[in-house]
């Protein structure tokens, strides 16, 4: 058994290495794309085009912009002369955000009894990332100014705007760097896509060929090929996470804390798990293009459960119950408590034994469905 195995892989590898352009496109194209999520996201949104309206022209209005410009995430592009000549702007994608200071902004910060300036936001919600970072950054720079104000007020003394005062400390991303969470969501999505294509235009390629009936008349059996199929996916699958993960460490500062081997192991056994459904794909398929473009349906499902786009818990309960089906949303929590938070199997053994079963449930449809398939 063991030496047919062996052959009908080492009939695997030498395909691969006839196809000149397979191997390197899938070890190399998913470090690329992973290296310019990580680029494009490791950088703070910062300098964001602005449009201001300063219909008071005082010295508390040009000191309140200075504190907002302060930030970095303002860019002041365009002083407009009237609050309806943003909307133009925001329309046609020349700012993101319009900042209108009112008329008697200067007066009415003098009076501690009167009316209360509103400074008006205007964001552009179709870039919701850019105008939730535009509104905190204004939100903190207002609180720091209204606390300058309030302590002149009460005669220098410094004293807090409310009776409760929080005081936040993050574990894990002490930065708040949106790459900490980007960057493994992508390299754990990768890794997933690439050991789904590969396996599941490996039957396919036989049958295109017309080589699956010389296969399926010789002396091996069902589970044989299934295993020999797997080798080759598993190979190129885990080669090219290997690198994505040495690139995502060392150059873009993604932190290691947990443990390397439990690590390894674990993204080793979850590309077995998902080996079978891509075994599924390719024995269903009847060409290679088929079984591409069935293999990319399941990685954009994938994708929806993974938790990347949308956090699981945010969904509706039966898209939850749903979510605990597929073995990349149990595969992506490991993963990070690993990465980030250095955790070991005592934090997260249910979703191991959770992709286990999983494992066993589609390993043994994907040998009980090649076995079904007709092969002419």
């Amino acid at each position: 058994m063991f030496y047919r195995i062996w052959m009908l892989i080492v009939k695997e590898l030498i395909q691969l290495a006839r196809n000149k352009i397979m191997a390197p496109l899938i070890v190399f194209g998913p470090l690329l794309e992973m290296s310019l999520i990580a680029w494009a996201t490791s950088a703070p949104i910062d300098h964001l085009p602005t449009a201001v309206v300063d219909l008071d022209h005082s010295a508390a209005s040009r000191a309140y912009l200075t504190t907002l410009a302060n930030t970095d995430t303002f860019d002041f592009n365009h002083y407009l002369a009237h609050p309806a000549d943003i909307t133009p702007y925001l329309t046609h994608g020349r700012v993101v955000a319009g900042i209108v200071i009112p008329q008697g902004f200067d007066r009415q910060l003098e009076s501690p009894l009167g009316s209360r300036p509103q400074v008006a936001f205007v964001l552009d919600g179709a870039d919701p990332i850019s105008a939730r970072e535009a509104l905190n950054s204004a939100e903190g720079a207002t609180e720091a100014v209204q606390q300058q104000i309030f302590t002149t007020w009460n005669g220098a003394r410094s004293e807090p705007l409310s009776l409760v005062q929080p005081r936040l400390r993050v574990r894990y991303n002490e930065e708040m760097k949106k790459s900490v969470y980007t960057v493994p969501s992508e390299l754990g999505l990768i890794l997933f896509a690439i050991s789904l294509v590969v396996a599941a235009v490996g039957i396919a390629r036989e049958r295109e060929l017309g080589t699956l009936e010389q296969l399926m008349v010789a002396p091996i059996q069902k589970v044989e090929l299934v295993i020999a199929k797997s080798v080759p996916a598993v190979l190129l699958g885990y080669t090219s996470f290997l690198c994505m993960l040495a690139v995502a460490i060392t150059v873009f500062g993604i932190p290691m804390r947990g443990s390397w081997p439990l690590l390894l192991g674990v993204a080793f056994f979850f590309i077995f798990v998902e080996l079978g459904i891509g075994l599924m794909i390719s024995a269903y398929a009847k060409n290679q293009i088929q079984g591409l473009m069935l293999a990319f349906m399941w990685v954009m499902i994938e994708f929806f459960f993974s938790g990347y786009g949308v956090p699981v818990e945010n969904m509706p309960h039966i898209l939850q119950r749903i979510a605990v089906f597929f073995p990349i949303y149990h595969y992506m929590i490991i993963f990070r408590a690993i990465l980030l938070k250095g955790v070991g199997l005592a934090a997260f053994w249910p979703h191991v034994l959770a992709g286990a079963a999983i494992g066993v449930g589609v390993m043994s449809l994907a040998v009980w469905f090649l076995g079904r398939q007709q092969w002419e």
